[in-house]
């Protein structure tokens, strides 16, 4: 049996002042920062195989960007080329990392955040050590709320507003899981990663921050008392947020992102004592790709978008005004405006390349695997990969590997809820049950 090793490495990625921040219908230039963003690598190696997770502290991940990297890395000779997940830990108060409703990233921060991501990789490849890994489960159910709800009328709102008379059930569930994987050397620990399912949007506003991931970590490193990095991969949560809508409590801003991160720092620090050893970790490394067509917009569809439009045609956002998806629950006109162009481009200006995107697993023994899922995927393509997956844990990394936008099953489209609005570039009904299948794929080969 193989030696198990691990190196870390990171850097801060936090934008100068004034580029944009990403994750809302309009770029928000950035006005300093209530905390720092960083990217973080972590490399794993049993006998002669080599596997990375690494971490951005961003809304979104481009797939163009990736396959540079890993390019690059191939050029180098790297053994990490290919053989690396890279994921997103989905902060709405990050810059631009791909192009989103029309914005594009800044070029430079670009160009500076491949270089980084190349040098934390070659700085945790050098950093190889013996190590040991040890893992744990846990659950939190009262930080996470399903935020799509059927009213009354049967139509499904997301987010449709704190105490809303008119709700009458949500739509679906919670994933309360949260896997621990903690990396010890020398008898302490160097690394803690912590799959969590809840959206990471709870600050808003142009100041930059890493959201309840950020300060999560900071509470946990002032438990323990020394800087220990703690990577948050998030699971599906693509209809999940932390909006209690049966309390009247405003629940918005950087002081409620304190709040969740404490809270899930104080949930996982009294279950570190749970962390078993994971005697065989050899890994293995496997990788698939699929297409994920766009959606086809139906006539009626079609139809219901155009009169939208027209109806809506002369409205217009308010200069310093950010639209969050609680304006489409209260129905702003500029919002409608925006969904009905949306769809109409479906059917006037399609996308006709093919959309082809790559998940990847690595694997550690018969006891833990780590998927990645391209997507914001809805919290049921989770529980469906876990059910089937052959390992006790699976660590699910949703916004790995890409950004196909919204991914819910065939019965979440069509009745309501922005995640499930037409657009140019939403995936088909289909690509929910795809990525399901190639998760499951990868785990069971």
């Amino acid at each position: 049996m193989s030696s198990f090793e691990f190196g870390y490495a990171q850097a801060d990625i936090t934008p100068v002042r004034g580029i944009p921040l990403a994750g809302y219908f309009n770029p928000r230039p950035n006005k300093g920062a209530f905390d720092r963003l960083a990217v973080k690598a972590a490399v794993f190696r049993t006998g002669e195989k080599v596997a990375a997770i690494v971490s951005y502290d961003v809304c979104l991940l481009n797939p163009a960007f990736l396959r540079e990297i890993d390019r690059k890395l191939a050029e180098k000779g790297s053994p990490l080329a290919y053989n690396t997940l890279y994921c997103a830990t989905h902060t709405h108060t990050g810059p631009y990392t791909s192009m989103l409703f029309d914005a594009y990233p800044d070029a430079e921060y670009m160009a500076e955040l491949e270089c980084k991501t190349l040098h934390v990789l070659e700085q945790a490849f050098a950093s190889l050590a013996p190590a040991e890994l040890y893992a744990a489960e846990t659950e939190c159910s009262t930080l996470a709320f399903h935020r799509r709800f059927v009213m009354k009328n049967g139509r499904t709102l997301t987010n449709p507003g704190k105490l809303n008379p008119e709700i009458d059930h949500a739509e679906g569930g919670i994933d309360p899981q949260i896997i621990l994987m903690e990396i010890r050397q020398d008898e302490r620990p160097v690394l803690l990663i912590a799959n969590i399912s809840n959206h990471t949007d709870t600050i808003g506003g142009d100041i930059v921050s890493a959201d309840w991931p950020g300060r999560m970590e900071k509470a946990i490193q002032q438990s323990v008392g020394y800087d220990l990095p703690v990577m948050t991969i998030i699971a599906p949560q693509g209809n999940i947020n932390h909006f209690n809508v049966n309390t009247p409590d405003p629940q918005s801003g950087y002081a409620e992102a304190c709040r969740i991160g404490k809270a899930y720092a104080a949930v996982i620090l009294s279950s570190l004592y749970q962390l078993k050893k994971v005697d065989e970790c050899s890994l293995d490394i496997r990788t698939s790709e699929f297409e994920a067509p766009y959606l086809q917009l139906t006539d009626e569809e079609y139809a219901e978008a155009k009169k939208t439009y027209e109806e809506n045609k002369d409205a217009f956002m308010a200069e310093g005004r950010d639209f969050t998806s609680e304006d489409i629950a209260r129905g702003v006109p500029f919002v409608k405006k925006f969904f009905a162009e949306m769809a109409i481009g479906c059917r006037e200006n399609p996308i006709k390349e093919k959309r082809i995107e790559r998940q990847i697993m690595i694997s550690f023994g018969k006891e833990i695997a780590v998927v990645s899922l391209p997507a914001e995927p809805f919290v049921e393509l989770g529980y469906a990969i876990r059910e089937a997956s052959p390992f006790p844990m699976t660590v699910l990394a949703a916004l790995g590997m890409g950004e196909i936008g919204y991914v819910g099953l065939p019965h979440h489209y069509g009745n309501g809820g922005y995640e499930t609005s037409p657009s140019r570039d939403l995936a088909d009904r289909s690509v929910g049950e795809t990525i399901i299948k190639g998760a499951v794929e990868l785990l069971r080969k």
